[in-house]
């Protein structure tokens, strides 16, 4: 009865199996479009920069572009890696926060936030970073070092 069972449920679960792997090529794929579309806009920024007056807004406003670009780069190796080997890279997600919490800190107008607003990004900054470093690679096999 059981053999019976797991025949006539296997077709289901090959297809509720496939259902993420379907979703995550769909990722990529839209990851690659937001990823060449945020390249161009950075591309437009660092030429828009040369006819600016303020030089200090247009950098940072290029610095915010890259690292945008760097965040959706990193979530598409993530997406890659995935449909490689069916796992989550969960430094590879912790780095993409990290760059996140340091373009949102790049951007931050510190002299008219208060105190609250500062010390949220500084302590998520110190969580990315501590879970970064926990989570490091070891340098001579490659394998992931938990601490």
């Amino acid at each position: 009865m059981s053999d019976s069972l797991a025949e006539q449920t296997a077709p289901v679960i090959r297809v509720m199996t496939a259902v993420p792997v379907l979703i995550y090529i769909v990722l990529a794929l839209f990851l690659t479009i937001v990823a060449l579309i945020s390249l161009g806009i950075t591309l437009l920024e660092i030429i828009s920069l040369f006819t600016l007056q303020n030089w200090d807004d247009g950098i940072i406003q290029v610095i915010y572009s890259i690292l945008l670009t760097v965040i959706i780069i990193e979530l598409f190796e993530t997406v890659i890696v995935y449909l490689k080997t069916k796992r989550v890279p969960v430094r590879a997600i912790l780095i993409a926060g990290l760059t996140a919490m340091i373009r949102h800190v790049i951007i931050f107008n510190i002299s008219v936030a208060q105190p609250i607003e500062i010390i949220g990004p500084a302590v998520m900054l110190a969580v990315l970073i501590a879970g970064v470093y926990l989570l490091r690679e070891d340098i001579d096999t490659g394998n992931i070092r938990i601490n």
